[in-house]
């Protein structure tokens, strides 16, 4: 017999189907991840409102004058022709001999008492403007012997000493230089108190019949006095048209300076 054969013969078969299966491995069982348990719902902080504080009150003017601003006080008056003649009866600056006050003088006596209290020297320089001297038309000039009269007495001998002068009344109505002075006068006063450690404001008063001549150039001079620390009261005495005063009211200037008070409106005064 074949050997090669014989030798293959003897070993023996074994079907591939069954042979012992491989090991494997046992699957672990399913564990699921371990997960934080929800945080419980907290509402974000609020702060508590803020109790309401009201806004600091604007000083008023009393304010002002109480914590020691001094208050200067000036006086224009108009001497143009439109006054009238004042030695006929019933114009403007007419003197009655039974002595009773004219428009000027009411106006002066009843505005001044008001203003003149604030004034601590009791000192006001008092101009014109409007009148002819010399042949020349004067737009602000001095009433009166001295640069200042003393008390509301002193602004109505001012005024009447005009009339002793020799004046022409004239025209027209010019305001600008009267309103350039007594910004000029706040400002130097503003800086003199400045140096004491203090505050100054100065108060125009204008007493005009009304015809204003130079209102575009009026409301240029309050628009440039408008840094300055000043107020300008234009009254209005008589009956004539003051629409060219309310327009220098309502003028939309840096700062609102003057103000438009027509004097029969709330003429009041003592005779």
């Amino acid at each position: 017999a074949d050997p090669a054969l014989a030798q293959t013969a003897s070993a023996p078969v074994i079907p591939a189907s069954s042979a012992p299966p491989a090991a494997t491995s046992t699957p672990a069982p399913f564990v699921p991840a371990a997960t934080a348990p929800a945080a419980p719902f907290v509402p974000a902080a609020t702060a508590p409102p803020a109790a309401f504080v009201p806004s600091p009150a604007q000083p008023t003017f009393v304010d002002y004058i109480s914590g020691g601003c001094e208050l200067h006080l000036c006086v224009a008056i108009d001497f143009t022709g439109s006054n009238g003649d004042p030695r006929k009866p019933g114009t403007l600056h007419h003197f009655s001999r039974g002595g009773s006050l004219n428009d000027y003088e009411k106006a002066i006596t009843a505005i001044g008492e008001i203003l003149a209290k604030y004034d601590s020297d009791q000192k006001f320089p008092v101009w014109g403007f409007g009148a002819k001297y010399g042949g020349v038309v004067r737009h602000c000039f001095q009433c009166g012997p001295t640069s200042e009269a003393n008390g509301v007495n002193g602004i109505i001998e001012a005024y009447r000493a005009v009339f002793r002068t020799g004046l022409i009344m004239s025209g027209p109505t010019v305001f600008t230089e009267v309103i350039q002075l007594a910004a000029a006068n706040a400002r130097r006063a503003q800086e003199e108190a400045s140096a004491k450690g203090q505050q100054a404001y100065t108060i125009l008063l204008i007493l005009t019949d009304g015809s204003v001549s130079d209102v575009n150039a009026a409301a240029t001079s309050l628009n440039s006095a408008s840094d300055a620390p000043l107020s300008v009261v234009i009254v209005g005495i008589g009956t004539a048209d003051f629409s060219a005063m309310r327009f220098l009211d309502d003028f939309d200037s840096k700062r609102d300076i003057a103000n438009f008070i027509e004097f029969n409106a709330h003429n009041h005064s003592k005779e």
